[in-house]
Order: C-alpha cells, then sequence, then structure tokens
C-alpha cells in the first residue's frame, strides 16, 4: 500500500529537505578573505621577526613578489587587484587625478568623490560576486564604498583610519559567524601599514622593522581568530600588499620651475614621482617648446601621449599631453609645494612598476590552495579571475573596462575540484 501523507507532514518533509540541502550546499560552499597590507613591500618580511608570515608560506603559496600596475600607487593598484584591469582601463589612474570627462577633480581626501561611482570604469569582484547571488563584504577597499553599476557590497564599512586594526578583524570574524543567508562568502580587508611608516621614516630603519613585526603580530591575531570559525576548513586566505617602498631624500628633488619657462600656462595632474601636463590653452608652437624643456629635465623620462610605453597600459581619455616620470628615488615637485612645505623626507612609491622596490608581496593558503609552494612574480591583475574560480562565479566582461588578467596565470597554484 502508498503511505498516505498529511499536508502537516508534507510541510515538515519540505522543511526537513530545504534544511538538509541548506547545510550540505554550506558544507561544500567556499570562502575567500583577501587581506592587503598597504606598502608592504616584498623583501620586508627578511628583514624582520616574522614567524606568521613564515607560517603561511609553509602552509601555502609565496610569491616572489606582486607587480602593481602603473603608477605604483595605492588607490590604482587596489582598484587592479580588485578588477583585474589595469589603471588606464579602470579610470583610477592615481590618488588624485582630473578626469575631463566629468570636468572634476577625483581626490582620495574628498570623500563624496570616492564614493562616486562614475569614476569608477571595470567591474570589482564583490560587484561580480553580488550580481551572481554571493555576498561580498568589505573593509575599507578603494571603490567599495561607491555603488558601482548600482551594487554594493552586502556590508561594507565608510572609511575611519582611525579604527583600530584588531577592531577591523573582529568584525570580519564577526561576519563570518552571521547565519549563513547573511553569511558573505568573500570580505575584503585593509590596513594601512606599513606604508604609513614607510613614508615618515624610509625603508631602512628601525621603525619600518618595528612596523612589520607589528603587521606579523596582527596576522597572527587574525590567523588564531579564522581557526576558530567553523567555516575555517572552506575558507582560502589571499594577503596581498599594494606596491613597495624606497627612500627619498632632500638632494633628490626636481623643482619644476626651473626647467620650464611658463608654468602658469599648464594645468599640472599629479606630483611627486609623476606628472601629467595640459596647457591650458593650446598653441602648438608652445607646445614643441614644452617637450623641448621637459626632455632637458635630468633624472626623468618623458613622453608623448602616443608614445607612453606600451607596458603602462595608462592610456585614455584623462591622459596629458605629456607624461614626466621620475627615476627611483626622484621626487618632481614644484616652488610653491616646497613653500608649502609638501615635500616627503622617508619613503615614497609612484615609481616604474619594473623597478624592485616597487613591487609588492603575495601569500594564499587554504583548502582549494597547494602548500609549500613558491612562484614566480606576477602581475596582481592576475588576482581577480583567481578569485572568480574559487567562488565559483563568471569573470565580467565589458565592452572597453573587461579584466586584463589570465585566469592562467596562476590555475596552477589551485587545487582542482576532483583531486
Amino acid at each position: 500500500m502508498y503511505q498516505v501523507y498529511r499536508k502537516t507532514d508534507l510541510r515538515k518533509l519540505i522543511i526537513h529537505l530545504t534544511l538538509l540541502f541548506t547545510l550540505l550546499f554550506a558544507s561544500d560552499q567556499s570562502y575567500v578573505l583577501m587581506v592587503s597590507f598597504d606598502g608592504f613591500r616584498y623583501d620586508f618580511t627578511t628583514m624582520a621577526d616574522t614567524p606568521n608570515f613564515d607560517r603561511l608560506e609553509l602552509e601555502g603559496v609565496k610569491a616572489d613578489a606582486l607587480i602593481p600596475v602603473f603608477p605604483s600607487l595605492t588607490f590604482p593598484n587596489h582598484y587592479s587587484i580588485a578588477t583585474g584591469a589595469y589603471s588606464g582601463t579602470h579610470n583610477i589612474t592615481g590618488n588624485s587625478f582630473y578626469d575631463k570627462e566629468f570636468r572634476e577633480k577625483y581626490s582620495l581626501y574628498d570623500r563624496n568623490k570616492v564614493r562616486d561611482p562614475k569614476f569608477y570604469k571595470s567591474e570589482p569582484i564583490w560587484v561580480t560576486a553580488e550580481r551572481q547571488g554571493v555576498k561580498a563584504a568589505s573593509f575599507y577597499w578603494v571603490g567599495s564604498e561607491a555603488p558601482i553599476k548600482g551594487y554594493s557590497p552586502s556590508i561594507f564599512k565608510y572609511y575611519d583610519g582611525s579604527v583600530p586594526f584588531k577592531a577591523r578583524i573582529d568584525s570580519v570574524i564577526s561576519w563570518f559567524q552571521l547565519p549563513h543567508k547573511n553569511r558573505p562568502q568573500l570580505i575584503m580587508l585593509y590596513f594601512s601599514e606599513p606604508d604609513h611608516t614607510g613614508h615618515d621614516w624610509g625603508v631602512n630603519t628601525s621603525e619600518i622593522v618595528e612596523a612589520v613585526e607589528e603587521m606579523d603580530d596582527l596576522l597572527g591575531y587574525l590567523l588564531q581568530n579564522l581557526e576558530g570559525l567553523k567555516i575555517h576548513s572552506n575558507l582560502n586566505l589571499i594577503i596581498v600588499s599594494d606596491h613597495g617602498m624606497t627612500n627619498v631624500s632632500e638632494n633628490k628633488r626636481i623643482v619644476l620651475d626651473d626647467y620650464i619657462s611658463r608654468l602658469s600656462d599648464l594645468y599640472l595632474n599629479g606630483r611627486g614621482t609623476h606628472v601629467q601636463f595640459d596647457l591650458k590653452k593650446f598653441k602648438r608652437k608652445y607646445k614643441k617648446i614644452l617637450f623641448k624643456e621637459l626632455q632637458k629635465i635630468p633624472h626623468c623620462k618623458v613622453w608623448k601621449k602616443n608614445n607612453i610605453p606600451e607596458r603602462f597600459h595608462f592610456n585614455n581619455n584623462n591622459t596629458g599631453e605629456f607624461l614626466l616620470l621620475a627615476d627611483e628615488g626622484w621626487l618632481i615637485t614644484t616652488q610653491s609645494a616646497m613653500d608649502e612645505d609638501e615635500f616627503t623626507l622617508g619613503g615614497m612609491h609612484g615609481y616604474d612598476p619594473q623597478l624592485a622596490n616597487m613591487h609588492g608581496f603575495f601569500y594564499a593558503s587554504g583548502p582549494d590552495i597547494k602548500s609549500g609552494i613558491q612562484i614566480s612574480a606576477f602581475e596582481n591583475i592576475h588576482i581577480y579571475p583567481m578569485i572568480c574560480n574559487l567562488l565559483d562565479i563568471e569573470p565580467y566582461s565589458g565592452k572597453k573596462d573587461s579584466p586584463e588578467g589570465d585566469m592562467q596565470i596562476l590555475n596552477h597554484i589551485l587545487i582542482e575540484k576532483n583531486e
């Protein structure tokens, strides 16, 4: 005889089956936590005692270095890591820059601009995830405060540098402890050190060693708390830095007033390691004179817009008529900036990404990551497709702002699903 079920029994059965399916699905779900230590040069761990970074190297994968995009600055590179695109593609070409399309200046110091989605091209990983039903969270990642393409992370924080680093970790841990339906599978976490210390004191100092060891202690605190999570066996951890750092000094500065005859007739976009130039009133004759003047500036390289090295992937509608790039250790400034005491005497970055001192670091560890492997240096744009792979989501594909990272670059460090 057939067994007869009452309606209440059927409802209970459906509830139990749904719960069982949810538990089975949840137990097989991969999680990703990506953490950025700003300005952590690839070799800083060799200068200090770093047992927790050493542990990650043994248990997972370490790269010889992580190569930044041009310019090797915080905002362009964090957004490149998030999107898999070069700065000329995703439009965040500096920590501050003038956007010719909108005739507005974007600046990391202007929170309204930072939160305005119109400046951000390409698609960051949290939008790719949310668009496909995968919840994401961000604690201060560049771009995450803006509703890009109408999407924000399910959880995000507006930047407040006063929030203690351990408190940020505590929040991340609490997010991973949320009920399954509210729990993010992807979390991005940012720390501003050792970048701040490097800028203030330089790289070959006791202060930078102390900062590196403090970040190692912080990593230890993070690892200890992650191990207590129920999802720990499904969690992949990625540790990155956006760029490196090199020393600068007062006797290595290039004052533009000493070389350019009509500085007041120019728009200057940038300062420090590189500057873009546009003429306020276009005059072909002066354009030729300006280029000759720029070519005579020592300790720099200069390019016309159409001749900027292709490897920089920097050209877009906002690129200036000329790009002036300082040699490593030199800074470009103006007399007015010097009068206002806008000069750094410690460490600096923003130079050619090929320079070793501009390179950051990369570690990865987790159930889907192979262990005990050291890999060659690679460009940070290749992290985006790897995270898509880990989360089993499709990378973004657009007409003009698609990611340029290659999924094949890091596939060899991943454990195949059937292994």
